[in-house]
């Protein structure tokens, strides 16, 4: 359920749009926010009443779970307000670069933004909690396969579409946004924007993974005071690259502080907990971006050669599927132990439906 609350959040967010469109009338647009928010509460109350939750009004400062929670919340504020700060100077930065700007790094990011929240997001939630009783449990071997899985599972996903955004960035700007008022120079920022942001977005996911199992060990300080060392680093890099590669410099500024700090996570986490199957989950990573390559330059080839005959937009539509299609039948064939395991799942599933 709280995977699906952005589907009440998004319909009042478009209807929002759509009625102050109609009627004229700018103010419905902030007024959908604040709809679409209230949606998503409503939304969970009837299933958190199935579950058996009553909520009673009870506040006592001096309890020591209550303290607890504002202990490790505190670190977590500061973690997450490094990461505004990252935004804020990046478009501060942009503003200064080039007219739009902004609005070029905006666009790209909400792209990098939508893989984290399909991809991303949906194995860390389900991830967060399992971990969490694993801990509650003192079950390290179990801790250290789920987290070893989701990282792997993380790279399955998140490493060719990393490959599919650099190789057709310009193609899927304009697929995207290029029409109106977005012009060639606003499709040339954001398509540097893209390309170079795409090259951290498997650091901001490994990320989110491992920041969570920080969480679940009630280690909040660690990923805060890595967020902090991101934050100064970007700006460092922010001042240096964007001097040279203007607006795309920002991105890649981004990307890698995102890497470098995430490598450090790795670091820590392997300190705290000892070793969790590192060689596996790069052996695995190598076989991975193999396939994503291999299946990049196939999807390139198809491209060029279909725009011979039908438009660009549909000409990348069939690439990516082509692409898709391709990099699974390669991932299949070089036996990658997490993807085994999900064919077999499936093969029981279908088996069993069948003898039903």
């Amino acid at each position: 359920m709280p995977a699906l609350i952005g589907l009440p959040f998004n319909f009042f967010i478009i209807l929002s749009i759509f009625l102050s469109v109609y009627f004229h009338n700018i103010i419905l647009m902030p007024f959908g926010i604040v709809v679409a928010i209230i949606s998503q509460v409503l939304f969970l109350i009837p299933s958190l009443k199935k579950k058996g939750h009553r909520y009673n009004f009870s506040l006592n400062i001096k309890d020591k779970n209550l303290m607890n929670l504002v202990y490790m919340s505190l670190p977590i504020i500061l973690g997450v307000s490094a990461n505004e700060i990252n935004s804020l100077v990046d478009k501060t930065l942009a503003s200064n670069i080039v007219e739009g700007g902004i609005s070029s790094l905006n666009y790209a990011n909400r792209l990098n933004a939508f893989v984290q929240g399909i991809f991303v997001m949906s194995i860390a939630t389900v991830m967060y909690p399992m971990i969490s009783k694993m801990v509650a449990e003192n079950n390290i071997n179990g801790i250290k396969k789920a987290l070893s899985e989701s990282i792997n599972g993380i790279n399955l996903l998140v490493v060719p579409t990393t490959i599919g955004a650099m190789f057709f960035a310009e193609q899927i700007v304009i697929l995207l946004f290029g029409r109106g008022a977005f012009d060639s120079n606003a499709i040339v920022m954001t398509t540097h924007a893209l390309f170079y942001y795409s090259i951290g977005m498997i650091g901001y996911g490994q990320r989110e993974v491992l920041s969570r199992t920080f969480f679940s060990m009630n280690d909040t300080k660690t990923p805060m005071i890595n967020a902090s060392i991101a934050l100064v680093m970007n700006i460092i890099l922010n001042v240096i690259l964007s001097k040279f590669m203007g607006i795309g410099g920002l991105a890649l500024a981004t990307s890698i502080s995102a890497l470098f700090c995430t490598s450090m996570l790795f670091v820590s986490l392997r300190k705290k907990m000892g070793p969790f199957g590192m060689k596996n989950i790069g052996i695995t990573f190598l076989k991975i971006l193999c396939a994503s390559l291999l299946m990049g330059v196939i999807a390139k080839l198809s491209y060029n050669y279909l725009t011979i005959f039908i438009s660009q937009n549909i000409s990348l539509l069939i690439s990516i599927g082509i692409g898709i299609l391709i990099y699974f039948v390669i991932i299949f064939f070089m036996k990658i132990e997490d993807v085994d395991v999900l064919v077999n799942a499936l093969k029981r599933k279908m088996v069993r439906k069948v003898a039903a």
